[in-house]
């Protein structure tokens, strides 16, 4: 595991001092906390905006796609390999 040296002024020292358990390291604090505020803030449907964004907010699939993959659907192919003895 890589470590790295943070440098912090005294009052945000106190403030992981406050939070570090008995047997918890400042790592340990540090990822506690902000795995939670992560997780708390994190909305998926901000991205998708992000996501479609460089397709020209057209979708994934050009219309011809769309008509292939729907047609896939319907008739789906039957797989080219021999079937396995049970």
């Amino acid at each position: 595991m890589k470590l790295k040296t943070v440098s912090v002024d005294e009052a945000a020292f106190k403030l992981l001092k406050r939070e570090k358990g008995p047997r918890e390291s400042y790592g340990d604090v540090v990822r506690r906390v902000f795995a939670a505020h992560f997780e708390a803030s994190y909305d998926p449907s901000e991205h998708i905006d992000e996501l479609f964004s460089a397709f020209g907010d057209k979708g994934l699939l050009s219309e011809a796609g769309r008509e292939r993959l729907k047609a896939r659907q319907k008739n789906q192919p039957r797989s080219r390999r021999p079937a396995r003895a049970v």
